[in-house]
């Protein structure tokens, strides 16, 4: 790459910690823009960044009308690639700069390459039952969800600098905010994953798998349909081809068919356990440990171990 720089982005400061990383192991040198809190881009800083600062979204304004300030950042960095973490509002805010740049967008990454020529970029089609594969010649938006990047050691903290941009509210104004009720999780870092899939039955089963994932220090996960079909887990809690990608040591999987769209976000996991009373489900054929058993039996026997 002529330029190493790598503008990365986020509307939350936790994946800041991964997108430098991957910046970092794409060759780069991570430049972090921030809108927010102050304190907040030292903390940014300390992930081996340099933040350019266009201070605090505005009473009234949406965190979307950072995309000017962050396009006249762009354009004087002239950037290799710009990372961001796949949410709604950065979403927004790369659809904006797109137009404003005339750069490319891609969502859902799944594996992201640079090279002098451009970006190539892999994402999951048909439903996670392919990959297909990009490439943009020179500089384009990418966006990623969490666990695409492995988070490096940082061997030394970045610096802050007040971009000599701001933020201007936009056309539409923001006359109230809820929060959000739901619970928010990053599973991205967990080691141990216990994930539960139709195969549960009820929520009230839930207490037990809960238990057991807290016996043994995992992070509860589920299907799609348990968050959005039953909603009995928040929906960042949902591994597969729209939720979150794991890479834990160890992944156990109770009451999970194992279709494709669930698998691309366990597909990296070290040790596979699973536990359904259908010998012929497809994870069954993909676990390094097989219990063809019925769960609401083993349940109990697992909270108790």
């Amino acid at each position: 790459m002529s330029n190493k720089t790598i503008a990365v982005f986020a509307d939350a400061v936790e994946p800041y910690e991964e997108l430098c990383s991957g910046a970092r192991a794409l060759g780069g040198d991570p430049v972090a823009l921030w809108a927010g809190d102050e304190a907040d881009a030292e903390r940014i800083a300390a992930w081996g960044a340099r933040v350019l600062y266009v201070g605090s979204v505005p009473e009234g304004a949406l965190y979307e009308d950072c995309a000017p300030a962050f396009q006249e950042i762009i354009e004087t960095e002239q950037p290799a690639l710009v990372l961001a973490r796949m949410s709604k509002r950065t979403q927004c805010v790369a659809g904006r700069l797109a137009v404003r740049l005339g750069m490319p967008v891609v969502t859902d990454a799944s594996r992201v390459t640079l090279d002098d020529a451009g970006v190539e970029v892999a994402h999951m089609a048909y439903g996670g039952a392919a990959e297909r594969v990009e490439r943009a010649r020179g500089a384009a938006i990418v966006l990623v969800g969490s666990g695409v990047f492995e988070v490096d050691a940082v061997s030394a903290s970045g610096t802050v600098e007040r971009a000599a941009v701001s933020i201007e509210p936009g056309p539409i104004k923001l006359v109230g905010c809820q929060k959000r009720q739901e619970e928010v999780v990053d599973l991205s870092s967990a080691k141990v994953v216990v994930c539960v899939g139709r195969g549960i039955q009820s929520e009230q089963n839930l207490g037990a798998a809960q238990q057991f994932a807290s016996r043994i220090g995992g992070e509860m996960a589920c299907t799609r349909p348990i968050a959005e079909g039953e909603g009995w887990m928040a929906q960042s809690r949902y591994l597969g081809v729209s939720g979150a990608v794991v890479k834990p040591d160890v992944y156990v999987g109770l009451g999970v068919s194992g279709q494709v769209q669930h698998t691309v976000g366990m597909a990296e996991s070290q040790f596979v356990v699973a536990v359904n009373k259908d010998k012929n489900a497809p994870i069954m054929r993909q676990c390094d440990l097989g219990l063809v058993a019925d769960l609401e039996k083993v349940l109990p026997a697992l909270a108790e171990l």
